[in-house]
């Protein structure tokens, strides 16, 4: 590769520093978070499991470049500054990508990486204006890119003025169809003999599934990667991006705890954050929080069978007492059966009828206004 002149290896690796965190020494470093940023509630619970994992930077994508015109393409500033937050507040550096030169302009001052993707890996004039900025830039992998394209990558970055690049192997494009893309892990090798750059690797996006995520992480530490960049989301079913390649906070925080045996089997050190007690903690109000998420969806299907049952009633006939009555005698019954306390159903269920006769009252007034009016000839009074 003659042109391969400031990434080639010489002599000695490099190393990145960010705020006390160093990318491509002895420490294997761990990136989590989810893959598009959502609301400040889901990017500050993504923070503090990356935090109890160990993890030292919090990923999470405000411009989406996406397959389809039609998918979820981020929420801009307002997902930028929810990530910048959620970081700060847990004491963790944080990362997103950028996808032209107005978000790079947008992004530089806030964050502490920037990450260029697989889809602008060949994006010269990005690659350029990359290189005129002092942050450290992760240059992931194109999707059919070849090690010497990547590298030459690479090289516009180094060439216009920026040394601190972190490659990052994300998976190639090949006719296996049983994962989303397939990881070549013989990379990361090949990538550290011809380049002193640091390499990591992503393993949810070469995996397209969580159930590999694991072994495709401890293969990539005991294969030589600097760190790994690994998707995270609280409820990876409700994700508006890749949910099905998201870990559980539970899932991140676990495979933390074996990242370290391997991190040493290769002499290097991975130190997982978090005590099992504040880990079981933060897993039960993950839990909750979905538990909370389906009561309200139910709460919601609940009202829309109501408003049905309200089209066919009469107006002087919505509030069925004995009715209630007897729908609270039998949750009684059921709350006592299943050890709950029964006044706990006596006082909300008492709200939700309330609030459904309201509904169905207002549905019934509006539908009588509307059939008056058809009574009259048009334009008649």
């Amino acid at each position: 590769m003659k042109d391969l002149r400031l990434a080639r290896f010489s002599t000695e690796r490099s190393t990145i520093e960010v705020k006390g965190v160093t990318i491509g020494g002895k420490e294997i470093i761990l990136m989590g978070g989810p893959c598009a940023v959502e609301s400040s509630i889901q990017m500050s619970r993504s923070a503090r499991t990356v935090k109890k994992a160990g993890g030292k930077i919090l990923r999470g994508g405000v411009f989406k470049p996406r397959t389809s015109p039609y998918s979820f393409q981020g929420l801009g500033l307002e997902g930028l500054n929810y990530l910048v937050q959620a970081a700060r507040e847990n004491d963790l550096l944080c990362v997103t990508e950028v996808i032209d030169a107005s978000s790079l302009d947008l992004v530089g001052d806030k964050v502490d990486l920037i990450q260029i993707g697989a889809r602008n890996m060949q994006n010269f004039e990005l690659l350029k204006l990359a290189g005129t900025i002092s942050k450290p830039i992760i240059l992931k992998r194109g999707l059919s890119a070849t090690i010497e394209e990547w590298l030459l990558a690479a090289e516009y970055i180094l060439a216009a003025g920026n040394p601190q690049v972190i490659l990052c192997e994300r998976g190639i494009r090949t006719f296996e169809p049983s994962t989303r893309n397939t990881l070549d892990l013989s990379a990361v090798g090949v990538a550290k003999e011809l380049s002193h750059l640091p390499v990591i690797v992503d393993p949810s996006h070469a995996a397209g599934r969580r159930d590999l995520i694991s072994a495709l992480s401890k293969a990539a530490i005991a294969g030589g990667a600097d760190g790994l960049l690994i998707e995270m989301h609280p409820n990876p079913a409700e994700a508006t991006s890749d949910g099905p390649q998201s870990l559980y906070p539970e899932q991140f925080i676990q495979l933390a705890r074996e990242l370290g045996t391997v991190a040493g089997s290769v002499n290097r050190v991975f130190a997982c954050g978090g005590q099992e007690d504040e880990d079981t903690l933060e897993s039960l109000r993950t839990q909750i929080d979905n538990i909370d998420q389906s009561i309200i969806k139910c709460l919601v299907a609940r009202m829309k069978i109501v408003g049905k049952v309200g089209d066919q009633k009469r107006l002087d006939r919505v509030k069925d007492t004995n009715r209630e009555k007897e729908i609270i005698q039998r949750l009684v019954n059921l709350a006592e059966e299943l050890q709950l306390p029964s006044e706990l159903v006596k006082k909300i269920y008492p709200l939700i009828f309330e609030f459904g006769v309201q509904s169905q009252i207002k549905s019934k007034v509006a539908l009588d206004k509307e059939l008056d009016l058809s009574c009259y000839p048009l334009g008649s009074k």
